[in-house]
């Protein structure tokens, strides 16, 4: 009887393990939109000389690679970001955007920004919606950002 309750509990033992396995196979990761990327890297350029590095880290992350390749390696980016003119919108106060042109596989948002000068610039991104190089699958990611132009006002 004793090898009954063990062939038993080996087979629950195995169907929970088999089944565990199975069902974090099949977890689905939440894509995030290009709005929700673009918001992130905003905030990552409001908040940017209270950590610089986790800053420029989750901008070149989101970084399409063949952006990479223009703007890299990192220690290049993070110089580049911190020059003018693209300097303008570190530690950004405030910022409003929209969407100026979209399709299926890039977005273009215009973006105000009020730096912490009480200037305004206006910023074109663009992302484009093609495969991840941190996760499996697709993505958005940063292809282009324009240089921070001044204008008078308005956000």
């Amino acid at each position: 009887m004793d090898k009954k309750y063990q062939k038993l509990f080996l087979i629950i033992f195995f169907l929970i393990c088999c089944n565990s396995t199975n069902a974090d196979n099949n977890l689905v990761v939440e894509q995030k939109g290009s709005e929700d990327i673009l918001i992130e890297i905003m905030e990552s350029y409001r908040n940017f000389s209270s950590d610089p590095d986790k800053a420029v880290e989750i901008i070149w992350n989101n970084a399409h690679k063949d952006n990479k390749e223009v703007t890299g390696p990192i220690e290049r980016f993070k110089s580049m970001l911190i020059s003018a003119p693209y300097n303008a919108i570190v530690d950004l106060t405030e910022y409003s955007y929209e969407v100026i042109q979209e399709d299926g596989e890039m977005v273009h948002y215009e973006i105000k920004i009020l730096n912490n000068k009480n200037e305004y610039f206006v910023v074109t991104w663009v992302f484009t919606y093609d495969e991840c190089e941190i996760s499996e699958g697709l993505c958005w990611q940063t292809i282009g950002v324009s240089p921070p132009m001044y204008f008078e006002s308005g956000i």
